[in-house]
């Protein structure tokens, strides 16, 4: 079910970082750049392997072989740039009166959603790209092994998981209070 970003989520009032979409391409992008240098010095070192590999379907002039292995490795960082800036504008949560929900993904989002009375844990934590780039992961955790793996909201701000942080707990403290008998 959509939902209307301008007027029922947290996620418009508490951004991800725009680093996020740093953070999710880099180890992609120093792969794909390692994969390129790797190939480009196998084709200048062994020049005559890579021929009589690719001799059967093809006759390769080394300008070309150089110019495609460099087109196919910029396409594909493009497209990873691309697909994680579109991921980064999709990402969704909201704190709802009842639920927290968290929608994530390009061509087949996936959503959770969790109610206040299921919530365990909530941490904060970081990683080798979150430190250097200055962001912070919130993690909320039920009895669920969805939650393990999609209740989380990466690529915020430290003030924002603080924030986030203090929210939720709020809600998990209401929800708590409404289910104990007086």
């Amino acid at each position: 079910m959509p939902y209307d970003l301008k007027h029922d989520a947290t996620s418009f009032d508490i951004r991800l970082s725009r680093k996020k979409v740093i953070k999710k391409t880099l180890a992609a992008t120093i792969f794909l750049i390692t994969t390129y240098l790797l190939a480009l010095a196998v084709y200048l070192f062994y020049p005559d392997l890579v021929r009589q590999t690719l001799s059967p379907v093809m006759v390769i002039d080394d300008m070309i072989m150089i110019a495609a292995i460099t087109f196919v490795i910029f396409l594909a960082v493009t497209l990873n740039i691309l697909y994680h800036y579109i991921y980064y504008k999709t990402y969704y949560f909201n704190i709802k009166e009842d639920v927290l929900v968290i929608r994530k993904g390009v061509f087949m989002p996936d959503e959770i959603s969790i109610p206040y009375n299921r919530i365990q844990d909530i941490y904060v934590d970081r990683d080798l790209f979150d430190l250097v780039l200055g962001l912070y992961d919130l993690h909320v955790s039920s009895a669920t092994l969805e939650s393990a793996v999609d209740a989380h909201i990466d690529g915020v701000t430290h003030k924002n998981a603080v924030k986030l942080k203090e929210m939720i707990l709020d809600k998990v403290q209401n929800s708590s209070k409404e289910k104990m008998p007086l």
